[in-house]
């Protein structure tokens, strides 16, 4: 997580020192005050889905809500949350899809991270139900052995570990809708000014609380899923008084 998000503050710090002579600076001619509040609206009615996908694993389980049923019964519960949870990257990739082409070239950036994150872990997503299905045909054939189970829990784990890959690409792509808010074109004297005025950061921050009411972290910190990591970096510059927002 760390890794990817110093990544990404050194390309905004790459385009953002060049040509300081220069009426506008390379990052502000990628990231004009275009489109900002509108795309920000728009990422964080997305998180509302990223949440429901957290919140079926973290408050819920297949193997919690059927304990005690047959093994078939919680493997179509196991595949049934996944066919849920790719509803939801669904949903939640066509707020942004519209962005791809955005005059912004920071807001494209941005928006290709985060449909990329959900159609990575689509992917997985059917990968998963295609070995549960595979397990159980081989249960069914009297052939479930302790070396196929072993197969087939490191496969699941092979998995998982993709999957938190694939989420990091959605942290990053709030990351940049940071940098993306703030306006580099009508500085104050700090240099501290965002590119939205004080009713549209009302808004996105009740937006915020809507996704993650109870998530009042500022920025990355150790054991934050990635639905609070990614409320917590936009939260973090939206609540901070340093920057002010557009008379």
């Amino acid at each position: 997580m760390k890794r990817i998000v110093l990544l990404l503050l050194s390309f905004s710090l790459i385009l953002g020192g060049k040509s300081f002579a220069a009426p506008l600076s390379e990052f502000a001619q990628k990231n004009p005050d275009i489109q900002k509040y509108e795309y920000a609206r728009s990422f964080i009615a997305s998180l509302n889905y990223i949440k429901a996908v957290h919140e079926r694993w973290h408050r819920s389980s297949p193997t919690k809500d059927l304990k005690g049923a047959k093994d078939v019964t919680v493997m179509r519960g196991f595949v049934a949350y996944l066919i849920k949870d790719n509803a939801d990257l669904r949903i939640a990739k066509n707020y942004l899809s519209s962005y791809l082409e955005a005059q912004n070239v920071m807001i494209r950036k941005s928006a290709d991270m985060f449909i990329l994150g959900c159609n990575t872990i689509i992917a997985i997503n059917d990968k998963e139900k295609q070995i549960w299905d595979q397990w159980n045909a081989v249960k069914g054939s009297g052939l479930g052995t302790r070396k196929n189970e072993t197969a087939f829990l490191n496969a699941q784990v092979d998995l998982a570990l993709k999957r938190k890959d694939a989420f990091k690409h959605i942290i990053g792509s709030g990351v940049l809708l940071t940098k993306i808010l703030r306006s580099d074109q009508n500085k104050d004297e700090k240099g501290k000014l965002l590119a939205i005025n004080a009713v549209q950061r009302k808004k996105l921050l009740k937006g915020l609380d809507d996704v993650g009411k109870t998530n009042l972290d500022w920025g990355l910190k150790p054991g934050q899923t990635f639905q609070e990591a990614t409320v917590a970096v936009i939260r973090e510059l939206l609540e901070d008084p340093i920057y002010k927002s557009l008379p």
